[in-house]
């Protein structure tokens, strides 16, 4: 396979504080890999880095071969990015911001219309076209992000966090559209969610503290449930707070 991401010993500073440390990891076209890992580990941001909307401190990211930096920006064309907090102009309805999205993303214009019809279709928003975004519920604003991340068809969509707050209805909608796009789009996404990404990904990247402590494939492993329990050993860390004498 081609390499589509490398990141290699990037660091990244919050005032002092290191929050990514001599990270490195690469991301093949085509596969379907998960970032893992418990809440300020990192994470959100890896994503936030790779999207161009933070800078790093040292090391490098490459996209196809090519760094990124605050000037290279193109590369973002081929990304469908699904942030766990999205930026909309919360004003425009559903088809606005779609509309929005295709010229900014340089979708043909003929094109345009089609495209935006057929993801109404099949995030079933029908009802909510001409809603403003900022007035839909957390999934449906959830759906409208996915949709401005496949609109522009990129080889690879980029989602952090993407099922927080959803009900089980849209996430189950929002993963068999994933599912779909297994070995013909690069899926790189983060989530709380094991049992989810256990069954979407192949590949595990396990993060702790800023880099990565261990990284799982689902083929060297006899079902999803073996796969899951050594996830959670590297994840779960031994818990003392039940040990009050007074509390109980």
């Amino acid at each position: 396979m081609k390499e589509i991401i490398y990141f290699n010993k990037l660091t990244k500073k919050y005032n002092k504080q290191e929050v990514l440390k001599k990270l490195s990891f690469d991301i093949q076209q085509g596969e379907s890999i998960s970032l893992i890992g418990n809440n300020g580990c990192g994470k959100s941001t890896t994503i936030h880095i790779l999207c161009n909307l933070i800078p790093y401190d040292n090391g490098e990211v490459l996209f196809e071969g090519k760094k990124v930096t605050p000037n290279y920006v193109s590369y973002k064309k081929h990304l469908g990015i699904v942030l766990s907090k999205p930026y909309y102009v919360e004003e425009f309805n559903v088809v606005e911001y779609w509309k929005f999205v295709c010229k900014f993303q340089e979708v043909p214009k003929n094109e345009i219309n089609q495209r935006i019809d057929d993801l109404v279709n099949l995030l079933e928003l029908n009802e909510h076209t001409k809603k403003p975004i900022k007035n839909l519920s957390s999934g449906n604003q959830m759906k409208v992000s996915l949709g401005g991340a496949l609109i522009h068809n990129p080889k690879m969509l980029v989602l952090d966090e993407p099922f927080v707050n959803l009900d089980i209805g849209t996430t189950e909608k929002i993963m068999n559209i994933l599912k779909s796009f297994k070995g013909k789009k690069t899926i790189f996404i983060t989530s709380h969610q094991l049992e989810l990404v256990a069954d979407l990904c192949d590949r595990f990247l396990i993060m702790d503290k800023g880099h990565i402590i261990a990284e799982l494939n689902k083929q060297d492993y006899d079902s999803l449930d073996a796969l899951k329990i050594h996830v959670k050993q590297f994840l779960v860390k031994e818990d003392n707070s039940l040990n009050l004498s007074w509390l109980g």
